[in-house]
């Protein structure tokens, strides 16, 4: 049994987000220290410096009453330790290069002791998908032709779709068929909150199985 937290965001903006990091904000304890992981996005299009700056926005809008502190990771970084930190952030972009890097550096095991000895972990869009089970319903971001696609299947063998909205049914459908995976479909607004191996749900979240979709 998992004893910490994991928060799945649907990869919203700061404001569709809100209410949803309300939650994960509000569990943090009032001297937190967070590990803001944003290597998912690509370097070409975005820079660290615009990450950092959009994090410490997101940090003051959730921080009032709390002495929140972050240590952004950057591509060349290695971690050794995780437990110096109360919260890991993994932020959206690729999630093919994302996973790619965890396995790199030796992380994936370490994230899930991280979690199962009470971490929080929060991740948005790719930082979700990654604890599912399979990446391959994002097949078209595998531009790099990255060999691994198998996630940490963390979510009791169920796959995850951020940004979900209804025209992406078939799509859906057709995953869900072709490689047996349940999915967990979360709209911009919404999110999943998982403890102790217990599925709560903020807004709109969806699950899918290869042929029956139903709200949760």
């Amino acid at each position: 049994m998992h004893t910490g937290y994991i928060f799945l965001s649907g990869g919203g903006d700061i404001e569709k987000s809100f209410e949803f990091d309300e939650n994960y904000f509000s569990i943090l304890p009032e001297r937190a220290k967070i590990l803001y992981i944003p290597i998912a996005l690509d370097r070409r299009m975005v820079g660290f410096e615009v990450c950092y700056d959009w994090f410490s926005g997101l940090v003051s809008k959730h921080a009032e009453g709390k002495d929140i502190d972050f240590t952004m990771l950057l591509q060349q970084d290695r971690i050794q330790d995780l437990n110096i930190f109360d919260s890991m952030y993994v932020g959206g972009g690729n999630a093919y290069k994302l996973l790619d890097y965890f396995m790199s550096n030796n992380l994936t095991r370490k994230i899930e002791e991280y979690i199962e000895k009470g971490g929080i972990y929060y991740g948005g869009s790719a930082g979700a998908m990654i604890l599912g089970k399979d990446l391959r319903i994002v097949e078209e971001e595998n531009d790099k032709n990255y060999s691994r696609f198998e996630g940490l299947n963390l979510l009791g063998d169920k796959s995850v779709m951020p940004h979900y909205e209804s025209s992406l049914d078939k799509k859906i459908f057709e995953f869900a068929k072709k490689f047996n995976s349940k999915v967990i479909a979360i709209t911009e607004k919404s999110g999943v909150i998982v403890h102790e191996d217990v599925l709560e749900t903020r807004g709109d979240v969806f699950i899918f199985d290869s042929d029956d979709k139903k709200q949760i």
